[in-house]
This record gives C-alpha cells, sequence and structure tokens, in this order.
C-alpha cells in the first residue's frame, strides 16, 4: 500500500505565519484527507512535539523563532533520525536548498511555489524519500562537473558564514549574533571579516547588494 493512503500519516507543519499553516493544511487536506496534521510556530515547539510523537512528514520553514541556521535540522535528527523534512521558505532556493539538503532535509520549496507544486513536493518526499526541482537537479549536475564554475558568489561562503551574513542583512550586532548562534563576539567577528574578504566588499551594504544580485530577495 503507498505511504500516501496510510490511515495513520503524521504531518506537522512548523511556521509562525497562520496563514500559512492553514494554507497548507488544506493543500494537504485536499489529497491527503486521512493525514493527521499538527502545528508548531517555531524550532522549540515543533522540538516538543516531535518528542511526544513520531511524525512522518515535517513541512519547515527557515526564519522562524529559534530557527534561521542549519543546527536545527541536526535537533530534529537528534529527536527523530527518521523523519521526513520538507523546507517552504522564502529564501531563494538557489541559494540555500543545495545547503540544506547536505545537511538533511528531503526537499526545499519556495513560498511562491504553486499549489501544483506543494503536492507533488509533499508527495514525492513521502513515497520516493527526495524532492529536487528542476533548478536545484541542475545546480547538483553542476556540483560534478568541474567545467561550470558557479557564478553566485554566495557560495563561495561557509553554512555558518551565510548565517552570520543574514543576521548582519537583518541590522543584528555581534553580540546579538554570538548569542543567537552561541559563539563567542570575537567568533563573529572573525566570521564577518572572511566574509567580507571572501566577497570583496567593505561595508554591510555592499553585503546588502551582494545577496540582492545573487538570491531573488
Amino acid at each position: 500500500m503507498s505511504v500516501l493512503f496510510v490511515t495513520d500519516l503524521k504531518i506537522l507543519i512548523t511556521d509562525d505565519h497562520l496563514i500559512i499553516q492553514q494554507g497548507l493544511g488544506f493543500i494537504i487536506k485536499d489529497f491527503l484527507n486521512k493525514a493527521r496534521i499538527s502545528y508548531a510556530n517555531s524550532v522549540n515547539t515543533t522540538l516538543l512535539s516531535l518528542k511526544h510523537e513520531s511524525v512522518d512528514l515535517l513541512i519547515l520553514d527557515i526564519n522562524i523563532p529559534g530557527g534561521n541556521n542549519f543546527k536545527m535540522i541536526e535537533q530534529i535528527r537528534e529527536i527523530q533520525p527518521d523523519i521526513k523534512i520538507l523546507l517552504f521558505s522564502a529564501y531563494e532556493e538557489r541559494t540555500y536548498a543545495l545547503r540544506y539538503l547536505k545537511v538533511g532535509v528531503n526537499g526545499y520549496l519556495e513560498k511562491s511555489a504553486s499549489e501544483t507544486e506543494i503536492r507533488k513536493a509533499v508527495s514525492r518526499i513521502l513515497t520516493k524519500g527526495k524532492y529536487f526541482s528542476p533548478e536545484i537537479q541542475d545546480q547538483l549536475f553542476d556540483t560534478y562537473d568541474r567545467h561550470s564554475p558557479s557564478k553566485n558568489k554566495l557560495e563561495q561562503l561557509t553554512n555558518r558564514e551565510i548565517e552570520v551574513a543574514r543576521y548582519i542583512i537583518d541590522g543584528e550586532g555581534t553580540s546579538s549574533i554570538g548569542e543567537k548562534l552561541a559563539l563567542q563576539v570575537s567568533t563573529i567577528s572573525t566570521h564577518k571579516k572572511n566574509i567580507f574578504e571572501k566577497l570583496r566588499i567593505s561595508n554591510v551594504s555592499e553585503l546588502i547588494d551582494v545577496f540582492r544580485l545573487h538570491t531573488d530577495e
């Protein structure tokens, strides 16, 4: 029997916007009417839910309270190693999808995705375990093609540097970023220095420009 017709299929949707929760829930219920859907609005509430109940699929926003980092995927996997994770984010797929796929998610969708794409991604992950959009498939091929150098400057940055850069763009200071990522202020300063050197920029305005150029934000 296909997993899509299992009567006790459990799906957890984590997003801090009620309208997104309700919209996704409605779409999923329309084609998986026997699924049990629950909701969370932060990393902490997600982890608590996962500690109390086994879940087949987690649909997770990146930019939620306690989130916006790669560590949250590790925390989720520590509780439920076999859970399938679909990221549903406003962050541009081209910049973030491969990074999150490498740390353990099963698929990535932008919030601009159509209802058809959402259905396809959810079904694909539940039945096949992975979902890659055509663009991400192209990126995966390029990763193994040495003759196709990336034109995206952000790919020079490590996952941690991407996290720090995004906090800088959001106006966070080094102390605040250090608290959010549980790192020393000196470490954040080093990351900032490395970011600026790799991107060949000298101020935050230029950092914002680079992100705008290489993402759809």
